[in-house]
């Protein structure tokens, strides 16, 4: 049966760091606010229903958000990100109880967290999927990791647990990955995990990462995504993390590619790159082209990894390859080709690519040749494949 997603968003917090009155998800980059980011991205998964945690002038937050069609917890006071959780437990239960049976999951952001890509939550809730997890937390690889959680893995690669900066032994201080603080669940295990929550700590807090140990223990598989691009999970905390946020978006937005996938942005912007559509995959020219005539076949949603595909796209995929390597033998008579997936790779969508080869070639085998075949434009390249298109 088909999952379900639910997501919450935690916007309750004050931002003293600020210097502000202001509650510190009301501040604005790019002429929105910030918590307005987070929900404007979160309105572009599949998420049946958003709950927003509230606390610091509340009132105010739904008022700059009337909007969005959104439900709301009180979180006071504020006793740490397990609390609030806990604050939005009978909102969550009756958003689950709304959709009825089925599994159920829960995506956890934050509304000072405005730079998350909506590609990369779709690679996050993919891999959780994928790995039947209970729950899965976003990581990321940065320079210098002193100040946050470092993810502690076993010898296999797997979830061991997560230590804050202050606790780590002197052996585990190197170690660059570190906790994001967003978390996919299934939504059931993270409301009885909620039960054992103490604040049994100096700051006398109920903590999330808590819930990732004992999931655990209760025989939970707990699964790990490293994304490329850590400023994505940069939160914002003073009026100089506000700026340096307000120039990555700026910059993202002059590239003309916000979401960071280039297959998507085809999709959506390039209708001259896109050949053909069949269901939900579409033909198209690859962008930047190892030679000319390269195809692409990819599906029409963000996808990451090939296990994702239903068994009928997969078998589609691999026709339209086919039919791809008859189109191309038509137009250009190449005297090979390198075809093949690029799947799982994180930031990157699906794709299967067919290469046309030539004896000559330098792109894949040291041949004597040094150059890539590409005498002709793109346009160039559609037209003589218009000119061959199989009937």
């Amino acid at each position: 049966m088909k999952r379900r997603w639910l997501a919450l968003v935690l916007a309750a917090g004050k931002g003293t760091r600020m210097q502000s009155d202001l509650a510190k998800v009301l501040h604005r980059i790019g002429g929105q606010t910030l918590l307005g980011h987070v929900l404007d991205t979160a309105a572009r998964l599949q998420i049946e229903k958003t709950v927003v945690v509230v606390g610091h002038q509340a009132e105010d937050v739904k008022t700059a958000h009337a909007d969005y069609p959104v439900a709301y917890a009180l979180q006071q006071p504020q006793l740490g990100t397990g609390h609030a959780v806990m604050m939005a437990a009978g909102e969550l239960r009756r958003a689950a109880s709304e959709l009825g049976d089925g599994p159920i999951g829960l995506l956890v952001l934050y509304g000072d967290v405005p730079l998350l890509r909506a590609t990369t939550l779709r690679e996050l809730i993919e891999r959780h999927e994928l790995d039947a997890a209970g729950v899965t937390v976003l990581t990321a690889r940065v320079p210098e990791p002193k100040g946050y959680g470092r993810i502690l893995r076993d010898a296999a690669g797997g979830f061991r647990r997560i230590v804050e900066d202050r606790d780590l032994a002197p052996e585990e201080r190197s170690i660059d990955e570190i906790n994001s603080g967003i978390y996919t669940y299934e939504l059931a295990p993270l409301l009885e995990a909620l039960t054992e929550l103490r604040a049994d700590n100096a700051q006398a807090e109920y903590y999330l990462t808590d819930t990732l140990e004992i999931l655990a223990r209760r025989g939970h598989r707990v699964g790990i995504y490293c994304l490329n691009d850590a400023a994505e999970i940069a939160g914002i905390n003073t009026v100089a993390q506000l700026e340096e946020a307000e120039g990555v978006l700026a910059a993202r937005h002059r590239s003309g590619d916000p979401d960071g996938c280039d297959v998507c942005h085809l999709l959506r912007s390039r209708d001259d790159l896109v050949l053909e559509r069949h269901g939900r995959l579409a033909l198209t020219l690859a962008p930047h082209p190892w030679n000319s005539g390269e195809l692409w076949i990819v599906p029409d949603r963000h996808y990451s990894a090939y296990e994702s595909l239903t068994a009928a796209e997969a078998e589609q995929m691999l026709a339209l390859a086919a039919r791809a390597e008859r189109w191309l033998e038509t137009a250009f008579a190449p005297q090979g080709f390198n075809s093949g997936y690029v799947s799982g790779r994180p930031g990157h969508h699906l794709t299967y690519q067919v290469i046309p080869r030539w004896a000559g070639d330098a792109n894949f085998m040291p041949l004597v040749a040094g150059v890539n075949l590409l005498p002709e434009s793109l346009q160039g390249t559609r037209a003589r494949l218009w000119e061959h298109r199989p009937r």
